[in-house]
């Protein structure tokens, strides 16, 4: 019977140290896999990171060339703003050149229409003058054909 009870004693043994090895080789297995897919789950996330990053990289460099971009035309802007703001500043000195000439034309219109005015009224006074002398001489030489009349008739 000492043989039956270490026999059965060994499989009893066997048994529990396989199911105790079983258990522990199968948290083990398990461990493992779940280190593996830590390790995983980690490389896709450095893989994200590393995505964002780039394209982190890459949009600040895409923000560095638009404000180049923007500081060169709003120079560009800026210089055409002057140029244009120039051009204006000229074209108001020539208006106001060619107004000052032709009010200076205008002026001297008016002063010769003022001088031919005088000389009109001038010629009006001579003329009503003339017609007023040559009245009074009408009037003498009827007054001396009357004279002479009255004198003959005597």
């Amino acid at each position: 019977m000492n043989k039956k009870l270490t026999f059965t004693a060994t499989i009893l043994v066997g048994l529990m140290l396989g199911t105790g090895t079983t258990v522990l080789a199968d948290n083990i297995w398990q461990g493992h896999q779940n280190i593996v897919e830590t390790k995983n789950s980690i490389d896709k996330l450095v893989a994200k990171i590393n995505a964002s990053q780039s394209s982190l990289s890459d949009l600040q460099h895409q923000l560095s060339d638009a404000k180049a971009q923007y500081t060169a035309l709003k120079q560009q802007y800026d210089n055409d703003t002057a140029n244009k703001d120039v051009q204006i500043q000229q074209k108001i000195v020539e208006g106001q050149q060619a107004v000052a000439q032709k009010q200076a034309e205008v002026d001297a219109k008016q002063q010769t229409i003022n001088d031919l005015t005088s000389k009109l009224e001038a010629a009006k006074q001579e003329n009503n003058d003339l017609s007023q002398a040559i009245k009074d001489a009408q009037s003498i030489r009827d007054y001396s054909d009357n004279a002479v009349k009255s004198v003959g008739a005597k």
